[in-house]
């Protein structure tokens, strides 16, 4: 690369600002939901894709998964 080109090529340029995770590892997951790292790995319990031999959390799935489950009724107490 020239050295005229190169000086105007910065990490700005290149990356516009900070990069916003689309995944998050099954622990990572586990620990945004409060729920612990064996309960995540059951497996049905995330939603999860296989890439090069890890198992990640999509975002948007997880939040999806969220939004199902979620209901306006409050907690029954068992006496």
């Amino acid at each position: 690369m020239r050295p005229e080109i190169s000086s105007k090529i910065t990490q700005s340029t290149l990356v516009p600002g900070p990069i916003e995770r689309l995944t998050y590892t099954v622990e990572e997951a586990a620990k945004i939901l409060g729920i612990c790292r064996a309960l995540a790995y059951r497996k049905g319990v995330l939603p999860t894709v296989q890439i090069a031999g890890r198992r990640l959390v999509p975002r948007q799935a997880l939040e999806r998964m969220l939004a199902e489950t979620a209901t306006d009724e409050p907690p029954s107490r068992s006496l």
